[in-house]
C-alpha cells in the first residue's frame, strides 16, 4: 500500500512537470506568427519576437453599455494622456477609452455656437494633438471637426472653396493630420492631386506631395496624333493617391499609398531604389518634398519575397525616436523601420487567433505598446513589447541621444538574443563611427554587410593611418619605383644580349622577351616568329600566369572588388574565363587563316597570342593590391587599369596575328572578326557533342541496367 502511494506521488509529480514543460512550450507557441527581417542579400531571417499579443479588446471588454458594439471601425489614435479614440464609422460616433481600454464615453454629437446640435456622418479618420485636441475627418459631411479634450466643439472646417479645385471634385476626407502650427493635412478619397493642405483657419493652402508623372515617349506620340475628343476618352497618367497620414513631432507628414503599380513597387524594392517614385510610404516636409531616409539594405516597402502580392501600406504609427510602423493590408502584417529606413522586424498575419487579423485597418502606439484595430472583428489587439524589442528601442534611443557607449551596450544585448541581426552590427558600427573608432566601425559594418558605410569608415581610417605614416609613404613609393626601374633595366640588358646570341635561348630569356614585345609589337612579333625569340613553353607559362592572375585578383583584391571574406576559388570558372576563350580563339583563327593564305601555323598563332597577354599580368597584379587602399568611390581607378590591360592585350593580339600571317591590316581585321564568330560556332559544336555523348551514355547505361535486371 505504501509502495502504491509513493508510486502514485511520483507519477503525479512527473505529470505536473510534463504539464509545466508543455505549458512553457506553448507560451511561445501561442504567438501565431513569426517575427522576421531580411538580410543584405534579401534572405528571410527569423528573429525573436519584438512584440507579442498582450490582450484583445472587444466591445464587451471595453464595457460599451448600449450593446451595439463597434460597426466597421476605420481608425484609432492615442492621446497624450494614454486615452484611446476609435472612429466607429458604422455607428457614426467616436468611442473614447481610458488607458486601460475601458469605455469612458462616446461622442455622437456636439453643440454648435448657435446652440443647435450637430453630429457625425461616417467619421473615418482621427488625429489628437499634444494638447488633447481631437480632429475628426467627418467623411460624409465633407468637413473636419475639431473637439476639445472634454468633447465640446472647438471648430468646424467645411470643405475648401478654391478656384484650383477641378470641376467635379468630391471632398470626402478620410484621414487628417495636424502639425504644431495648426496646419491641417487632409487625405480625401479619390483625390490624386496630393495631400490637401489647410491653414489653421481652414483656408485652402494647396496640394502637397503630388507625385510628378513623367510621360513616356509613346504617350507623347499619341498626344500628337489623337484628337481632343479621343484624348478626353482615353486613360490619363495621374499621380498616386494617398490613403492615410500621420504627423511626427517635427511636423513632417508620413503618408501611405496603396495605389502603386505592384510590379513597379516590387521591382524598385529589389533594385534597392532609394527614390520616392514607387515608394508606398513617404515623409513630406511642409513644401511637399519627400525626405524619408531609405538607407537600409532595401527601401521601406514591406515584404521582399512575395509570390503574387506586394505589401499595400494603409496606415503608419510613429514613435518619438524616429521609429515607425507601417500596416500592410495585403497580409495584415506590421513592418517596423528605424529613422534610416532599416527594417527592424516584421510580424503579424491573417487569421482568427489572437495576434493576427481578418482586416486590420489602423495602428497606433501607446507608449511601448502597439495597438491594432481590426475592422472585420471590431476588436483592438494590444501588443506588448518584449525584452528583445526593448533592447532595440533602447539602442535606438541612446543613438538619438548620442550616448554611444550605452548604444553599443544595448546593441550587444540585441546580438545576444539574435546573433545574425545585421542591423545590430550596423548600430554598433555607427556608434563607433561617432566616437571616431574607425577600425572597430569597419569590422562591424563588414559583419552587417553595410558596404556603403564600411567604405566611409575605411576612408576615415585610411586618413588616420596616412597621417601617422606620412613620412614613410614617399620612401615606399621611391623604393617601388627604384625596384621597377632596376627590373626593367635588367630585362632590357637581357633582351639586348639576345640579338647577339646564336642558338637556343634560355627559358628566362624567352620569358623576358615578352617585356620587349609589348612595347615594340611589330618588330617583336616578327622576331618572335622568324628569330625564334620565344617558345611554346614560355607561351604556356604566360597563359598559366594569366589564369593565376585571375585567381590572385579574387584572393587579394580589396572589398571594392569583392565585398566579402568568403571568396571561393573555382578553377573551372577560371578556365571558362581565360583558358577556353583563348584556346577557341587560337583554333578558330588558325582554321580560318589556313584557308585564307595565312602563313602562321597553329603553334605560331598560339605563341603570338599568348605573348600578347603579358600586359594583363603586368597590370592586374599591382591593380589587385592597389584596390585594397581604395574606397567605393575610387574603384574606377582599378577599372581604368583593367580596361588598359585588356585593351593593350587585344591590340597586341591583333598585331600579332597580322604579323604572323603576313596580312594587311584590313584583311586581318575581317579575318579576326570572322574568327570571333567562329569561336561561338566551335563552342556550340563542342557543347552539342558533349550533350550527345551524355545522351549516349544514358542510353547504354539504361540498356545495361535492363539486361542486368532481366538476367
Amino acid at each position: 500500500m505504501v509502495w502504491k502511494t509513493w508510486k502514485t506521488r511520483i507519477l503525479a509529480g512527473a505529470a505536473v512537470c510534463l504539464l509545466l514543460g508543455a505549458g512553457a512550450g506553448s507560451a511561445s507557441a501561442m504567438v501565431p506568427y513569426k517575427t522576421y527581417t531580411y538580410d543584405y542579400e534579401g534572405n528571410y531571417v527569423v528573429s525573436p519576437d519584438a512584440y507579442v499579443p498582450d490582450r484583445v479588446v472587444g466591445a464587451i471588454d471595453m464595457g460599451i453599455a448600449d450593446g451595439t458594439g463597434l460597426n466597421q471601425p476605420q481608425d484609432l489614435v492615442t492621446g497624450p494622456d494614454g486615452r484611446v479614440y476609435i472612429a466607429d464609422t458604422g455607428n457614426h460616433r467616436i468611442v473614447v477609452l481610458d488607458e486601460q481600454y475601458r469605455f469612458q464615453r462616446e461622442i455622437r454629437s456636439f453643440a454648435r455656437a448657435d446652440g443647435t446640435e450637430d453630429g457625425f456622418n461616417a467619421p473615418a479618420g482621427l488625429f489628437v494633438t499634444d494638447d488633447g485636441t481631437l480632429y475628426v475627418a467627418d467623411a460624409k459631411n465633407a468637413r473636419i471637426v475639431a473637439l476639445r479634450p472634454d468633447g465640446s466643439l472647438l471648430n468646424v472646417f467645411e470643405a475648401p472653396d478654391a478656384d484650383v479645385l477641378p470641376a467635379g471634385f468630391i471632398y470626402e476626407p478620410s484621414a487628417v493630420g495636424v502639425d504644431q502650427a495648426g496646419r491641417m493635412y487632409v487625405i480625401s478619397k479619390s483625390t490624386n492631386m496630393g495631400v490637401i493642405a489647410l491653414n489653421a483657419d481652414g483656408r485652402f493652402d494647396g496640394f502637397v506631395g503630388a507625385e510628378k508623372v513623367e510621360p513616356k515617349a509613346l504617350d507623347l506620340f499619341w498626344e500628337l496624333v489623337t484628337t481632343d475628343a479621343q484624348r478626353s476618352r482615353s486613360a490619363k497618367n495621374v499621380p498616386t493617391e494617398y490613403n492615410n497620414i500621420a504627423i511626427d513631432e517635427l511636423g513632417f507628414a508620413y503618408v501611405t499609398s496603396s495605389a502603386l503599380n505592384a510590379r513597379n513597387q516590387l521591382q524598385a524594392m529589389r533594385n534597392r531604389d532609394r527614390s520616392s517614385q514607387y515608394a508606398p510610404i513617404k515623409r513630406l516636409n511642409n513644401t511637399g518634398i519627400d525626405v524619408l531616409k531609405r538607407n537600409g539594405a532595401y527601401p521601406p516597402a514591406g515584404d521582399l519575397q512575395t509570390a503574387e502580392t506586394v505589401s499595400r501600406f494603409i496606415d503608419a504609427a510613429l514613435t518619438a525616436d524616429g521609429v515607425y510602423t507601417a500596416l500592410d493590408a495585403t497580409q495584415n502584417k506590421l513592418f517596423t523601420y528605424d529613422g534610416e529606413g532599416n527594417l527592424l522586424y516584421a510580424f503579424g498575419g491573417t487569421g482568427s487567433q489572437n495576434g493576427v487579423f481578418r482586416a486590420a485597418v489602423a495602428i497606433a502606439y501607446q507608449g511601448a505598446k502597439l495597438l491594432a484595430l481590426d475592422a472585420n472583428t471590431a476588436r483592438v489587439t494590444v501588443f506588448a513589447r518584449t525584452a528583445y524589442g526593448d533592447a532595440i528601442a533602447e539602442a535606438i534611443r541612446h543613438r538619438k541621444e548620442r550616448s554611444y557607449d550605452a548604444s553599443i551596450a544595448a546593441w550587444r544585448e540585441v546580438l545576444k538574443m539574435h546573433p545574425s541581426f545585421e542591423l545590430a552590427y550596423s548600430g554598433v558600427a555607427m556608434s563607433h563611427m561617432r566616437k571616431a573608432e574607425y577600425r572597430e566601425a569597419m569590422e562591424n559594418y563588414k559583419l552587417a554587410n553595410d558596404w556603403d558605410q564600411y567604405f566611409k569608415a575605411f576612408a576615415a581610417y585610411r586618413k588616420e593611418v596616412a597621417r601617422n605614416i606620412i613620412l614613410l609613404i614617399p620612401i615606399a613609393a621611391a623604393a617601388l619605383i627604384w625596384l621597377a626601374t632596376r627590373f626593367f633595366a635588367y630585362a632590357r640588358r637581357v633582351n639586348a644580349a639576345g640579338w647577339k646570341k646564336a642558338g637556343k635561348r634560355t627559358y628566362k630569356e624567352e620569358l623576358l622577351y615578352a617585356l620587349h614585345l609589348i612595347v615594340h609589337p611589330f618588330d617583336g612579333f616578327w622576331d618572335l616568329k622568324h628569330e625564334r625569340r620565344g617558345s611554346f613553353r614560355a607561351a604556356v607559362t604566360i597563359v598559366a600566369l594569366v589564369m593565376a592572375v585571375d585567381v590572385w585578383r579574387t584572393m587579394v583584391g580589396g572589398y571594392v572588388l569583392f565585398p566579402t571574406d568568403w571568396r571561393v576559388i573555382e578553377l573551372h570558372d577560371t578556365a571558362l574565363r581565360v583558358l577556353i576563350p583563348f584556346v577557341l580563339w587560337v583554333c578558330a583563327n588558325w582554321g580560318l587563316t589556313t584557308l585564307m593564305d595565312g602563313e602562321g601555323s597553329l603553334k605560331d598563332i598560339f605563341i603570338a597570342s599568348a605573348y600578347a597577354l603579358t600586359p594583363i599580368v603586368l597590370i592586374q597584379v599591382p591593380a589587385a593590391l592597389f584596390s585594397n587602399v581604395l574606397t567605393l568611390q575610387e574603384v574606377q581607378f582599378v577599372n581604368v587599369l583593367s580596361t588598359i590591360a585588356y585593351a593593350w592585350a587585344f591590340a597586341l593580339i591583333f598585331v600579332g596575328v597580322m604579323v604572323t600571317n603576313d596580312y594587311a591590316p584590313f584583311k586581318n581585321f575581317y579575318t579576326s572578326a570572322i574568327s570571333v564568330v567562329g569561336m561561338g560556332f566551335v563552342a556550340f559544336l563542342v557543347v552539342l557533342f558533349i550533350n550527345i555523348l551524355q545522351k549516349m551514355q544514358t542510353f547504354f547505361a539504361t540498356i545495361v541496367d535492363e539486361i542486368t535486371f532481366r538476367l
